[in-house]
């Protein structure tokens, strides 16, 4: 039993060995986890495995024209936030507009004119895409007081179906009381 432990732990450690990458295994002789074992891979080198981008997520006016266009292929995710096939190719679009120069507006315009306005995370606030903006604020401030008109004149109509107030039944009362007051009288 000790014999087939043994040789499970063996295995077990030959697959991680055989699964671990050279470039995170530590050189002979030096000490794991010091540091200087493990070499960051430059920009100009990626790791294995794993392709070379042509684009930097850190610069600040990349990230603000790519988080305006919207991935085509995920739902609800900006080119910024996706790694899809797609988003990477616009990402890379973006990058070598910059290169050349072009201002966030410029490259905007760019992809709007190539891809439609259907590229944008929001819409442009012009033209008929301005309803996209006006209903929903409309209905914002004018919901409430239309649903507030609506119910309040459905219970109105609602009292007045089957249901006397009582201001109604003391009249009936005393109608009733004065008419048998009369016949008293008169007999």
């Amino acid at each position: 039993m000790k014999i087939i432990h043994i040789l499970s732990v063996a295995i077990v450690w030959l697959t991680f060995q055989a699964q671990t990458p050279v470039f995170a295994q530590a050189p002979m002789g030096s000490v794991a986890g010091s540091g200087a074992d493990i070499a960051e891979p430059g920009p100009s080198e990626a790791l294995p495995g794993e392709k070379l981008k042509k684009y930097n997520t850190n610069d600040p006016i990349f990230r603000d024209v790519a988080k305006e266009f919207r991935c085509p292929t995920c739902t609800g995710l900006s080119v910024l936030e996706s790694d899809a096939g797609f988003s990477v190719q616009i990402k890379e679009q973006v990058q070598e507009q910059l290169n050349l120069g072009k201002t966030h507006d410029q490259i905007v315009d760019y992809f709007v004119e190539r891809y439609g306005a259907w590229i944008l995370r929001e819409p442009p606030v012009k033209g008929f895409n301005a309803w996209a903006w006006i209903v929903p604020i409309t209905l914002l401030c004018l919901g409430p007081v239309l649903i507030w008109l609506l119910v309040w004149k459905r219970r109105v109509k609602a009292d007045s179906h089957g249901v006397r107030s009582s201001t109604v039944i003391l009249e009936e009362m005393q109608q009733n009381l004065q008419r048998l007051k009369s016949t008293r009288e008169k007999a």
